[in-house]
């Protein structure tokens, strides 16, 4: 049985890699009709990686965008 490796990356390293998958699926959803299977799909890959930043930051909406003005 092997052991699962663990990650030479740093957690800036992480959440920066984390934070440009989570910017490319938002573009697929804004660019895919509302709740059809591309949209949905996307749509669980930035609700899997907010997740995981809420995990590691303690921030579910650590990437969200900020309000203008």
């Amino acid at each position: 049985m092997s052991r699962g490796r663990r990650s030479a990356c740093s957690r800036e390293e992480v959440l920066k890699q984390l934070e440009a998958g989570r910017a490319g699926a938002t573009r697929v959803q804004a660019g895919s009709q509302p709740f059809k299977d591309r949209y949905l799909k996307a749509k669980a890959i930035t609700d899997a990686i907010d997740a995981l930043v809420e995990e590691l930051t303690g921030d579910r909406e650590h990437f969200w965008g900020k309000p203008h003005g």
